[in-house]
């Protein structure tokens, strides 16, 4: 891929997916989302790939969207067009996510917020740290949360934790996580991805055709519908980024 913030370590039949963005939040610009994207395609054709690992810094997991990309600064300029080309890019690299055939392994330390808890949904386990946070501030900033993520909460959490943490600013930590079925295993501080390890390995121990497909019959049963639920995620972040609600609330984030 060439990037150092996206990486991609190979140990055997498991990969390891890395964002590190330095001091940034590990926020997602359109330029990571997009390399983000990138790193789980490049799955698709690996017949001997066993198992996926996505983690990001031992400090954070991501707080999301980067709301100061330069997109938004010239956004009163751009045709509709192109605002609504952006505004696909997180739902396509959720479906991007959602589209490897082998188990991913999310493995979580510090926050995980907006952008980085609905692509922490794309995964199939979530390994959270002790010290974890989980939130989705996307009503604050006046946003809505998008990325096919909302009916991937409810399958995973229910329809009145979705509410709370979306609606009401309720915030996680990595014990409540897993008290709600979020997280499915919980690590001591620091351990998060020693312990996705340890699962991936355990699952790359099965044989590999038969994970797939039961992989793919959980998918078809838990989130068949996610996409045709979500259709309109981006009409609606596209909308939203033209409201004066959302300037003014960028005005107060990036200043």
């Amino acid at each position: 891929m060439g990037s150092t913030v996206v990486t991609i370590e190979r140990t055997d039949d498991i990969a390891v997916v890395r964002l590190d963005r330095g001091g940034r939040a590990n926020a997602m610009s359109f330029a990571i989302m997009d390399e983000l994207a990138e790193a789980a395609l490049s799955f698709v054709d690996d017949t001997k790939l066993k198992a996926v690992v996505l983690t990001g810094t031992d400090r954070i997991f991501s707080a999301g969207m980067d709301l100061a990309d330069p997109f938004f600064d010239r956004l009163p300029d751009v045709p509709l067009e192109e605002v609504r080309h952006h505004s696909e890019r997180g739902p396509r690299l959720a479906r991007a996510w959602t589209q490897i055939e082998v188990p991913v392994i999310c493995a979580v330390e510090g926050a995980c917020m907006g952008g980085g808890l609905a692509l922490a949904a794309t995964a199939d386990f979530r390994v959270a740290s002790r010290k974890a946070r989980f939130a989705a501030p996307e009503v604050q900033v006046a946003h809505n949360m998008g990325w096919h993520s909302v009916p991937r909460l409810v399958a995973l959490v229910g329809v009145q934790a979705t509410r709370r943490v979306l609606l009401s600013g309720e915030e996680w930590s990595g014990e409540e996580a897993h008290r709600l079925g979020f997280a499915d295993r919980l690590s001591d501080p620091g351990k998060a991805l020693d312990e996705a390890m340890a699962l991936a390995r355990q699952v790359a121990s099965y044989p590999g055709l038969a994970v797939r497909m039961v992989k793919r019959q959980i998918d078809a049963a838990a989130h068949g519908q996610d996409v045709a639920l979500s259709a309109y995620d981006k009409d609606q972040q596209m909308v939203v980024w033209l409201s004066e609600d959302f300037r003014a609330a960028r005005r107060k984030f990036v200043r």
